[in-house]
């Protein structure tokens, strides 16, 4: 809580002393170094972008089928400062202040404060900070390595005890949670398998990067350092609260507890040591990932939030060892590349159709490897930590961290549609669609990685830029395991 309360006085101070800059200012200052021209803003968005500090915020409510019914809201600070800031038409706002909460029916809570601020202080240097507080009684596990994951949805079938693959993930997790008698007597209880794929988590996440531009702005180099405290337990022997029926249909009264999991199985036959990996403590102690992290990147887009066009080029890399008071020692890269082009403008340039693909190799090494980090490409990725591979960022047909395994390759390709704008109470809104497809697969080495086997997904989603700054996304994937819906803030990349 006292990072917390430092970031925002932080957070706070800068804004005030940006505004009060922006009141003595008369005329339009001279930038104080050279920034490229393809960094400047488009004219149809520096004609909406909004002077002063405003703020956005949007109460969210989704059905993830994993959790349940989900409430919550994102509430944005922007202080974007005025036409005479010579930063105006070369950043998306001078400084931000970003806050979520979101809670689920399952227990799942998220809590996250953030600050970024491009060119602070006037400078070549951007500054972002994160806290993140994260608790989920349900957090994927599908195995490990790319045979394991491949086969995955095969279980015994509670109704004729036959081993048998689900190409269906709703029939699959309806098989999980039927209960079944065990014992004999007084020593009969009935048993379920509904958590197998799950694991408690708790999670605590602070980050603090600096970031210094090059080449009038198309070049920066990204340093800073990660503090993360995890927790993780089994459902094994637990008992769980949830209403259960028998293989004939019947209602179960009685308690019911759960069987072993699927990761309760991978550390006892071993997997986890054929990859190195460690951090299931399975108890109420949190375990100490300390990291420093890196990043070089070349950026030309024109606006981040919602470019219109541009390329760019990220290595990052993470390293964590005992040296820092870390409790893991590995290392980490992501190799990332997007190309956005805007193929048809009308209505003066106001409506536009943009193609947006990305691509990213990851790979994790190491000799004590905290195994959450198996479960994104990089947390220093442009957009936040990308989970793989599933989910809303990356195959957004299939269940998060459904394939996972130390090597990782995605695809996204995106079609952005802007077709309508309208302004609500001095508020401005951009209303569009997004025809997508994502690709990806995972392997146990970097050297393995080849073109077969890969999975795809394609959807459909709607897209509202409000004030530019702030994208509402909602998008419905299919895959061939089911569909899935997701609602949140910003484009995936």
């Amino acid at each position: 809580m006292k990072r917390l309360l430092l970031i925002t006085m932080c957070a706070l101070l800068a804004t005030s002393l940006t505004a009060q800059n922006a009141a003595d200012t008369a005329e339009k200052k001279e930038l104080p170094f050279f920034i490229h021209e393809s960094k400047r803003m488009p004219d149809f968005e520096l004609e909406e972008k909004k002077e002063g500090a405003f703020l956005t915020g949007f109460p969210r409510f989704q059905f993830d089928p994993i959790r349940g019914f989900g409430a919550g809201g994102d509430i944005n600070i922007f202080i974007n400062g005025d036409r005479n800031d010579p930063f105006f038409e070369y950043t998306p706002y001078r400084h931000a202040i970003k806050g979520q909460i979101f809670l689920f029916e399952n227990g799942r809570a998220r809590y996250e404060l953030g600050y970024d601020a491009p060119y602070i202080f006037d400078t070549r240097w951007r500054l972002r900070a994160d806290a993140v507080y994260w608790e989920d009684p349900d957090a994927q596990y599908w195995g490990m390595g790319r045979d394991a994951t491949n086969s995955a949805l095969e279980f015994r079938d509670k109704k004729t005890g036959a081993t048998r693959k689900f190409n269906n993930m709703r029939r699959y997790e309806d098989n999980l949670g039927i209960a079944e008698l065990e014992g004999m007597g007084s020593e009969a209880r009935w048993m379920t398998d509904q958590h197998f794929n799950n694991i408690r988590q708790k999670e605590q996440l602070y980050n603090l990067l600096g970031e210094r531009v090059f080449m009038g702005g198309k070049l920066r180099l990204m340093f800073g350092y990660e503090a993360l405290f995890t927790q993780f337990q089994s459902w094994q022997g637990r008992g769980v609260d949830d209403d259960f029926f028998d293989a004939e249909g019947n209602k179960v009264e009685d308690e019911v507890f759960h069987r072993e999991t699927k990761v309760d199985q991978d550390i006892a036959a071993g997997v986890w040591d054929e990859f190195n990996l460690n951090g299931f403590n399975n108890d109420d102690n949190y375990m100490f990932t300390s990291m420093l992290a890196g990043a070089l990147i070349y950026d030309t887009r024109d606006f981040e939030p919602d470019p219109s066009k541009g390329v760019f080029f990220e290595y990052s890399h993470e390293w964590s060892t005992p040296a820092l008071g870390s409790e893991f020692s590995f290392n980490k890269f992501m190799l990332q590349g997007q190309y956005i082009n805007t193929l048809l403008k009308w209505r003066n340039g106001k409506s536009r159709l943009t193609f947006a693909g990305m691509g990213s190799i990851g790979y994790v090494w190491g000799s004590n490897i905290n195994f959450i980090e198996m479960w994104d490409l990089s947390s220093q990725a442009e957009a936040g930590g990308i989970m793989i591979m599933g989910g809303e960022r990356s195959l957004r047909g299939y269940r998060e961290a459904r394939f996972m395994a130390p090597a990782t390759a995605l695809i996204n390709l995106e079609l952005r549609a802007r077709l309508y704008d309208v302004k609500v109470l001095k508020q401005h809104f951009s209303m569009g669609v997004t025809p997508f497809f994502d690709a990806g697969n995972v392997w146990d080495n970097l050297t393995d990685m080849n073109l077969s086997k890969w999975r795809g997904a394609p959807g459909m989603g709607a897209r509202v830029a409000w004030n530019q700054s702030t994208i509402l996304r909602l998008d419905f994937a299919r895959s061939s395991e089911g569909s899935q819906t997701f609602f949140g803030f910003g484009h995936i990349f």
